[in-house]
């Protein structure tokens, strides 16, 4: 089973999720690991739903460890089978791919799981979010909301989800304007020796350790020399402002360029890439940088 990030459900997870016995278990714990969804815990209901609730799902947190938590219901659906709640919990100061990472992969393990079987899906990014309390809490707040379509509330979701990790994507580093990763000076100076034409070509590296921008490579080239530029383990973003003549006249041009040299490259390099790439080429428009072209290439197609 995969996911549409490129994550895939363990073995051992699928066995578990295909077999009967874990319709016993209270709460399922299941956290990303090696690029796998991987079931960390699972714990027996010993009581009723309210009675087992914090006692069984607040030792699946963890300050600083994402994860995603199934909790066992007492009430069924009208085919016989318990209801379940889906939490998924970022802490606030998780890393921005392990953010993006989760967010992206919800949808896709509530699909594996059974979206028919689970009554009420909601995020937390701290403890409290996801007690008891929390819980009751989310269902007053959708209890007042109007009826909404599968469709309608997947949606919402999303924009949810999305919201939340802008407001939490911030930093204290100095950036780029409506860029959430930090740049380096280095790129900082170049972008600004680019947009006044001192130099033609920048190559920019994301550091998903450390979590920002910086300059990779600089300098002025010709359009036949760009292809020998395109890394072929690693994604980059490109500025090329090329020189072609027009109608008699010499036109220059800024492109963008993502080089990806595909499925070979993890799955979180991949994600911080494509979900930066708009807010960088936000933030080269808010600095006058005019972008006359963008393309996305792979290693096949450099």
């Amino acid at each position: 089973m995969s996911c549409q990030t490129g994550i895939v459900a363990s073995s051992g997870l699928a066995a578990y999720l295909s077999s009967v016995s874990h319709h016993s278990d209270r709460c399922i714990q299941i956290n990303i690991e090696n690029e796998e969804l991987q079931l960390i815990q699972n714990r027996l209901a010993a009581s009723d739903y309210e009675s087992d609730w914090d006692r069984n799902v607040m030792v699946c947190i963890e300050d600083d460890q994402p994860c995603y938590i199934f909790y066992r219901l007492d009430d069924k659906a009208n085919d016989g089978a318990y209801n379940y709640v889906f939490m998924c919990f970022v802490p606030n100061d998780s890393s921005v791919k392990n953010k993006m990472l989760y967010a992206a992969t919800r949808a896709t393990l509530r699909r594996i799981f059974g979206d028919n079987r689970i009554s009420t899906e909601f995020m937390g990014t701290v403890p409290e979010e996801l007690s008891l309390q929390g819980y009751k809490n989310q269902i007053l707040s959708a209890g007042s909301a109007a009826p909404m379509t599968d469709a309608e509330k997947e949606l919402a979701q999303v924009k949810k989800d999305e919201a939340s990790m802008r407001s939490q994507m911030s930093s204290n580093s100095a950036t780029l304007p409506g860029l959430q990763l930090p740049v380096t000076q280095d790129l900082q100076t170049n972008l600004e020796k680019f947009k006044k034409g001192f130099i033609n070509y920048l190559q920019i590296k994301l550091d998903t350790d450390k979590e920002e921008l910086k300059l990779w490579d600089c300098g002025n080239i010709k359009a036949s020399e760009f292809p020998e530029k395109i890394p072929v383990e690693e994604p980059r973003y490109h500025l090329f402002n090329y020189q072609h003549d027009f109608e008699g006249e010499s036109i220059w041009k800024i492109v963008f360029i993502y080089s990806c040299p595909g499925y070979s490259v993890p799955v979180k390099q991949r994600m911080m890439y494509s979900s930066t790439k708009s807010c960088f080429l936000d933030s080269l428009a808010k600095m006058d940088i005019d972008i006359a072209g963008k393309r996305e290439i792979s290693r096949e197609t450099k």
